[in-house]
């Protein structure tokens, strides 16, 4: 799914040359990241069906800090946020990724 949406924009950008995009394509904007409650950030780790300790690995946070956004006492920012963004719109990330998949042993 993902390499195709790259071939695709990088054709559509690039039909004569390959290279990389960067911010200072007139035709390649970054979208504003969206604010996330910490309802939010709980219906989507439910969404997900991942335990606040997977769901922390996932984002490369500790699992002190999703209960903390959980709880609303603090708010995610930067590429976590980002990666939340990504992960409500296309949950399938994690299994076609490979990030989340079963290896057969139970811990």
């Amino acid at each position: 799914m993902i390499s195709v949406y790259l071939d695709l924009v990088r054709d559509a950008l690039y039909p004569k040359k390959r290279g990389m995009l960067t911010k200072r394509n007139k035709f390649l904007a970054i979208s504003e990241l969206s604010e996330m409650s910490a309802e939010d950030i709980r219906k989507l780790r439910f969404r997900l069906r991942l335990s606040s300790g997977m769901f922390a690995s996932v984002l490369g946070v500790s699992e002190k800090t999703v209960e903390a956004w959980e709880s609303g006492t603090n708010k995610p920012a930067g590429s976590s946020l980002r990666l939340m963004n990504m992960l409500s719109a296309y949950p399938d990330i994690l299994v076609e990724t490979r990030t989340v998949f079963e290896t057969g042993e139970v811990r």
